[in-house]
């Protein structure tokens, strides 16, 4: 399941991944996120909330590495990704290989609100190019 969400006011992409997404739902949501950001202006942010997200298999995350290939081409600043206990260390582990793969670091927060604060501290330490 997933739901993903632009906020224009704050220029922010919200990605919400729960549970376990096989392959069309995980290309739809890669689709939609990059539609999405298309409503922000560049050097937008990302929160994204992995709480509770299941490993996909290599397929279904084939879209994901592409869709975060396609968001640092649209020149978006940082990504935070929300991890809590339920997170598995190995889906934290996989999207940060991929985004390094295509050119940029994320930051991690406990919480959307910890997100929130650590972008609005407006601190690029986490920002890789």
């Amino acid at each position: 399941m997933y739901d993903v969400r632009a906020d224009a006011a704050t220029n922010r992409l919200y990605i919400d991944l729960t549970g376990r997404v096989d392959e069309p739902e995980m290309a739809e949501a890669a689709d939609e996120t990059l539609a999405e950001a298309e409503k922000l202006l560049s050097g937008f942010d990302i929160i994204n909330d992995l709480g509770g997200f299941r490993p996909p298999s290599p397929e279904a995350a084939k879209p994901i590495k592409v869709a975060q290939g396609k968001l640092k081409e649209m020149e978006m600043n940082r990504t935070v990704r929300v991890v809590d206990d339920e997170t598995s260390q190995v889906v934290v582990n996989a999207f940060e290989r991929r985004s390094r793969d295509v050119g940029y670091n994320g930051e991690q927060a406990e919480s959307i609100d910890k997100a929130e604060q650590m972008l609005d501290e407006d601190d690029t330490s986490g920002f890789g190019s």
